[in-house]
């Protein structure tokens, strides 16, 4: 004899239940892998430093360009330099291996750090912060006396595009 509660009817909407109950934890935790590894950090890095204490002496003519997450620049001047820092918003940097005569330079903003080694906010389709702007460049190139000099560059159009 049967049990009233054992039907046939009953085994397939179990199942289903089942079934869309694994379907959905699963669906769950892809979306909150998904979701965290978009929002991890950015590897360590040890160039990140305070901004230096220099005065900028004056302004070459080397423009700086933002295209999407990414800074672009061609040194036009007639001055090649050596290993250098690159500074954004007087708080971000970057080193450099140098800039020839001539030489474009393409660097992701993701790269650019500040003393904390927080990364310049670039945006992006996944950014979960409002991208920053990008309103002063420079460059840090040291002098033959051990020092260093702080030479500003001309940025063109420092929004995200």
């Amino acid at each position: 004899m049967r049990h009233p509660t054992c039907s046939a009817a009953l085994v397939p909407s179990l199942l289903t239940g089942t079934i869309r109950a694994i379907t959905a934890a699963l669906l769950g935790t892809i979306i909150a892998v998904v979701i965290g590894g978009c929002a991890g950090t950015p590897p360590p890095v040890t160039y990140a430093r305070a901004y230096p204490a220099l005065k900028q002496t004056r302004t070459l003519n080397i423009q700086v360009f933002r295209s999407n997450q990414n800074v672009e620049l061609t040194n036009t001047t007639a001055h090649a330099f050596g290993p250098a820092t690159l500074w954004l918003n007087a708080r971000f940097s970057r080193p450099i291996d140098g800039l020839a005569v001539g030489q474009t330079v393409r660097v992701p903003l993701i790269e650019f750090r500040d003393e904390y080694a927080d990364p310049f906010r670039g945006g992006g389709f996944f950014a979960a912060e409002i991208p920053e702007r990008l309103v002063l460049a420079q460059i840090e190139s040291p002098l033959t006396d051990g020092k260093s000099e702080l030479l500003g560059l001309v940025v063109v159009g420092g929004d995200d595009e």
